[in-house]
């Protein structure tokens, strides 16, 4: 009886620790906090981990997302992905590609729908939520071009925010390409999206370095713009995943140090400066955190999570919700989906598709940073 009544006792505080430690797990956000998600890397698996993020982002209605932003790699192109093969051929090795079993009239077939099945099976699941589309380096496998690209996802390239910002900044004599690889547009008033096009040898144009540097100069001269985010498919130079990122090439070193150097000065001027990338299949974070960096560190993450093969032991698909909060900050919180997170894979092989993404869909990721001497542009082994 006594040790009963001391448990009755205690119960209130049991309860009180808990509900503590339920909050200490999910914040509560300030008021006037709102909420985007993002992701990239979708080749693979991603007819299956698409539609589960999309459903994710759905029935999150304590943080609904006002879009989502996909940082690039829709589909395989230099080979066939396992979502698309499998429904066709259950027995298909997803792990070891036989692509000679395909024959070429199926590889053909395979070119000629892979963008049409991400948009018809990766990006209409996320209806009505607005999707914002970046290009990554697989987008210009198989020998397609950036024009194929920017005619394919046109709606995307051109859609309202970005169409709109266009306009108004055409308005007051600064004009940039409709429907390019590269863009931006402002929401709620306060948070500019900047998306970096460097698939292409892993580098940034210079035409695109000079229109980032007159919306940064804009940005900055504007009190209203509290906080720029940078969205790109690989990641700035000096990383924490350097073995996967602009590091390859000398000129992706030279010209993701500029961007890197442009981003870091409008930070000094007192704007809020967040970066997201992909291409490195795996969820990172504090990306830049390096000694190479000499403490001018930008905030960032690397979230390739959202069907490529992953590069880390444990398999982990998912998407990053970010929260952006009145005063401009922010803060990004994984999202995992999981095997049996809604909707699940139906139809012709589905079963033998879902064991290979969340048991094999794997490999170590190699090292490709650039090992010579670089003098801007230059490559001296």
């Amino acid at each position: 009886m006594i040790r009963l009544l001391s448990l009755l006792a205690a119960l209130p505080l049991l309860v009180s620790c808990a509900a503590y430690g339920q909050a200490q797990a999910q914040p509560q956000d300030p008021p006037g906090t709102w909420y985007f998600a993002v992701s990239g890397d979708s080749r693979d698996c991603g007819d299956l981990i698409m539609p589960k993020i999309a459903h994710a982002v759905a029935g999150d209605r304590e943080h609904p997302a006002a879009f989502y932003w996909h940082l690039g790699d829709f589909r395989r192109m230099y080979g066939p992905d396992c979502d698309i093969v499998k429904r066709t051929h259950p027995d298909w090795d997803c792990k070891s590609r036989p692509e000679d079993q395909l024959g070429p009239e199926e590889m053909d077939h395979y070119l000629d729908t892979a963008w049409d099945d991400f948009i018809e099976r990766q990006v209409r699941p996320f209806a009505p939520t607005p999707v914002f589309l970046g290009i990554g380096n697989h987008e210009l496998g198989a020998g397609r071009t950036a024009l194929e690209y920017q005619r394919k996802f046109q709606p995307w390239l051109t859609s309202g925010p970005i169409h709109n910002q266009r306009v108004e900044e055409a308005n007051d004599h600064f004009y940039s390409t409709e429907g390019a690889t590269y863009y931006h547009f402002v929401q709620h008033g306060g948070t500019d999206f900047i998306y970096l096009d460097n698939a292409s040898s892993d580098s940034f144009s210079a035409d695109q370095i000079h229109w980032l540097e007159r919306v940064l100069s804009r940005d900055q001269a504007n009190p209203a713009i509290k906080t720029i985010v940078a969205g790109m498919h690989a990641a700035l130079p000096f990383s924490r995943q350097s073995g996967h990122a602009m590091d390859a090439s000398c000129q992706g070193l030279c010209s993701g140090q500029q961007v890197y150097d442009l981003l870091y000065r409008t930070q000094l001027k007192g704007k809020r400066v967040y970066v997201f990338t992909s291409h490195s299949h795996l969820f990172a974070d504090r990306l830049f955190e390096k000694d190479e960096h000499k403490g001018q560190v930008l905030t960032g993450w690397l979230v390739g999570t959202a069907g490529a093969e992953q590069y880390t032991e444990q398999i982990q698909y998912g998407y990053a919700l970010v929260a952006v909060h009145p005063d401009g900050t922010l803060d990004a919180r994984f999202q995992k989906v999981r095997r049996d997170s809604p909707p699940l894979a139906t139809g012709p092989g589905a079963e033998p598709l879902t064991a290979f993404c969340f048991e094999q869909n794997k490999r170590p990721s190699g090292d490709s940073a650039f090992k010579g001497t670089c003098a801007c542009g230059q490559a001296q082994p």
